[in-house]
């Protein structure tokens, strides 16, 4: 029987970590999306709508994100790896807690989007940050510094003195700005051969 080495069990753990961190993802999406798809209707409440529609937006925002982080797990013995995936799911996982998908009822509740907002943008600001100082990668540096100042921008937004339909409108965009972003990065990072 072949000994395991301190870098093997290192690797190990964060395939591990990665695949329980999905596991996460996936679950808490498709759980809450069947809660939620029951409570739609005819004459739905807009402002409700808009900031469900942006919670599910930074979910999946990153859980497309990690997926495409961890995608060649297997190619890269970094030694920061295995505390970047650490940090980068427990700040995403607190993100799912504090948009209220995890534990529906204590969680950020709907109608404080300024927070929730905040939240989101601080865990995303954080990983991009991170991944910048740690992984130096010439080809990301403009995707990351892209997806910190999305984040920054709807920060600032969520506490301007504006309406909450104005504020949602921009936060939305600025979403969609940062989904263009991830797009970007999923081209970089998705395999060419």
């Amino acid at each position: 029987m072949e000994s395991l080495t301190r870098q093997a069990a290192r690797k190990q753990i964060q395939k591990m970590w990665v695949a329980g961190t999905l596991g996460v993802f996936f679950t808490t999406l498709l759980r809450t999306f069947a809660v939620h798809v029951q409570e739609a209707s005819l004459t739905p409440n807009w402002p409700y709508t808009a900031e469900l529609f942006i919670r599910y937006g930074y979910l999946l925002l990153l859980l497309i994100y990690f997926f495409m982080s961890n995608l060649r797990i297997d190619h890269s013995d970094h030694p920061k790896d295995l505390p970047f995936d650490v940090i980068q799911s427990l700040a995403s996982w607190s993100t799912l807690v504090a948009l209220d998908f995890v534990v529906p009822g204590y969680g950020i509740p709907i109608g404080r989007y300024w927070l929730a907002v905040t939240w989101a943008n601080v865990t995303i600001l954080s990983i991009a940050a991170f991944a910048l100082k740690w992984f130096p990668v010439p080809n990301l540096r403009n995707v990351r510094l892209a997806g910190i100042g999305f984040a920054i921008a709807s920060f600032v937004v969520v506490w301007m003195r504006i309406s909450e339909a104005t504020a949602l409108s921009v936060v939305a965009t600025f979403e969609g700005g940062l989904l263009a972003v991830l797009a970007i990065y999923v081209y970089r990072r998705w395999p060419t051969a």
